[in-house]
């Protein structure tokens, strides 16, 4: 286990641990005042110097982790949540990181919610939709950056090995969760009582007490410490964060991309509702537009297929039911958009959560996104986003429409692979 010290010149430049002084430290404590030794200074501290956490005591021979992300974006019902630290082994589990002040029972109880409705709201999620997030937050690039980030700690990576772990930890929700504090006073037994009757799928729950040691002069060791760890976890109900229960949402995504007119969901038809017929003369120059659309425009989503024609000014972008694709489109009234079209009562279900998490969607993409039910019978509703097309050049609109389907499928591919991994799982209980 590894211990830093950060001498007193400057308390924000954490270097590696130095031979101990002869000077007597005394124990400190974690402060809920901004700029000291605070929660954010934990997630900073951790995430600049991953040796602090202590994975072997964690798993035996699991080696290192590699850091990920800081405050990775979860959308939920009523807005978006934020996961302190993302990181992997050198296998592929992925390590959920929660920092927290242990102030009192109720904090502790508060903090396991949270951490396990953190889980199973990646649960579910694809190698590709992590790909996409992690490009869209760390602003990184290539074909498979997480492979590539990793690799600079273990040069001797296997990818395929290592996609395939991350691939099946998203897949099973089989995480390593820590919850790292200042001064844990266990309650093991409540809270092994507490996970237990939670559904994250397989998991790992760790306390990490991060002890911190001052001297005279300034000086302050940070000592990791595992007070106890729970065995593996059998997940049955999802906790919110308050404390509810979760309903998993019954509904099937069956993974079909659609490109052809005999495809189920909106079509030309619907798209012919938005776009103005007259304009039959401008179709050879709207097909120029929407071809330099289907070229130039990269999707940090690495499994997204490209675009493709529609109709007259407008181009689909295949997704997975029961969305299936992503219209983009520009109409004869100065107005160009993106929609999705739900249908059916899948479409219904899907528009409800879609619905409940609309603040916190609108927060992670950035777009003012909004739904609106066409009809009740059959089943319609749009999740769409518009912008006018006054004042602004075709290259102008075709950067707007580039980077607005981008954001819309990194928004809406892991909630369609946590749809269908959650009706599989529902499939699998019933059979």
């Amino acid at each position: 286990m590894q211990a830093l010290l950060l001498p007193s010149v400057d308390q924000d430049t954490i270097g590696p641990a130095g031979p101990p002084t002869a000077l007597p430290f005394s124990r400190r404590t974690l402060s809920s005042v901004p700029g000291g030794y605070d929660e954010k200074w934990l997630q900073e501290l951790l995430f600049a110097h991953p040796a602090l956490i202590p994975l072997e005591l964690i798993e035996p021979g699991a080696g290192d982790v590699v850091p990920l992300c800081r405050e990775l974006t979860l959308s939920r019902e009523g807005g978006v949540v934020f996961l302190d630290l993302l990181c992997a082994t050198r296998s592929g589990r992925l390590m959920l990181i929660e920092c927290k002040l242990w102030r009192n029972p109720q904090a502790r109880r508060e903090v396991v919610a949270q951490i396990l409705e953190y889980a199973a709201l990646l649960k579910g999620w694809s190698y590709g939709d992590l790909t996409a997030r992690l490009k869209q937050q760390r602003r990184w690039q290539g074909p498979n950056p997480i492979f590539d980030h990793a690799r600079t700690l273990w040069p001797d990576l296997d990818e395929a090995r290592f996609v395939d772990g991350v691939s099946r930890s998203l897949a099973t929700g089989d995480f390593h969760l820590v919850i790292a504090g200042d001064g844990i006073r266990s309650d093991v037994e409540a809270l092994a009582g507490h996970i237990n009757s939670s559904n994250m799928g397989s998991g790992r729950l760790s306390l990490l007490e991060i002890q911190l040691w001052g001297s005279p002069r300034g000086d302050t060791i940070v000592v990791p410490w595992v007070p106890t760890r729970t065995e593996v976890i059998e997940s049955r109900v999802i906790v919110a964060e308050d404390g509810r229960t979760l309903p998993v949402k019954d509904v099937r995504v069956d993974g079909v991309l659609v490109d052809g007119a005999g495809a189920r969901g909106h079509g030309a038809s619907d798209a012919d509702q938005i776009v103005d017929p007259a304009k039959a003369a401008q179709r050879d120059h709207n097909k120029v537009f929407w071809d330099r659309f289907i070229v130039e425009t990269r999707f940090d989503h690495p499994e997204q297929l490209a675009p493709t024609h529609g109709g007259n000014n407008w181009v689909r972008i295949p997704l997975e039911s029961p969305v299936r694709w992503l219209t983009a489109y520009r109409a004869s009234n100065d107005v160009m958009g993106i929609f999705a079209r739900l249908t059916d009562e899948a479409g219904r279900q899907l528009a409800a959560m879609l619905d409940d998490q609309i603040e916190g969607l609108r927060t992670e993409s950035g777009l003012p996104l909004e739904i609106k039910i066409q009809s009740e019978e059959p089943f319609k509703a749009d999740l769409s986003v518009t912008q006018s097309t006054a004042g602004l050049g075709e290259d102008e609109q075709l950067g707007w429409l580039s980077d607005t389907a981008n954001r819309l499928v990194t928004l809406l591919r892991p909630k369609l692979s946590a749809w269908s991994a959650a009706q599989s799982a529902n499939q699998g209980a019933a059979a």
